[in-house]
């Protein structure tokens, strides 16, 4: 028990369960509810309640897997996260020149094609859905105004 304690997704859960409490407490210290409806503290609360439930799933299911074997182990999974990260930071870099939705989609796709290895139909689509459903959550329906690449979106 005590070898799985030191596995890093424990570590990580535990870091990520004292940022949630942290965001959750400070949150408690704004308003939740106004008279306009969410106060300022409403959204960070959701924030910090969903990372204190998502680090405690990450750290139980952390305890309870089962042990790797040593065929399991590879480079293949740190390979694919940095260069997600890498691909993420292409995406931010690239927002102001091709716009938000275009930079996400783009990620999306990637990701879908590259992590979770689907094909270009199912990155596509799911793209699609993602930047759209992004676009017209806060670019339409709540007027945030996200970076317009030249096709104007």
């Amino acid at each position: 028990m005590r070898a799985r304690l030191l596995d890093m997704d424990v570590v990580a859960g535990v870091v990520l369960a004292g940022l949630g409490a942290f965001v959750a407490a400070r949150a408690l210290d704004w308003e939740l509810l106004n008279e306009d409806g969410a106060g300022p503290g409403f959204f960070p609360l959701g924030y910090g309640a969903a990372i204190l439930v998502l680090s405690a799933a990450l750290v139980l299911r952390a305890v309870l897997r089962p042990r790797p074997t040593p065929a399991d182990a590879g480079a293949g999974g740190h390979v694919r996260a940095l260069v997600t990260w890498a691909a993420f930071a292409a995406a931010a870099g690239t927002m102001r020149w091709i716009g938000f939705v275009a930079a996400f989609a783009a990620l999306t796709a990637f990701v879908v094609m590259f992590v979770f290895k689907r094909g270009w139909r199912s990155a596509a689509l799911v793209a699609a859905g993602c930047a759209g459903g992004f676009w017209l959550l806060f670019a339409v329906a709540m007027g945030v105004g996200l970076p317009a690449g030249p096709w104007g979106f």
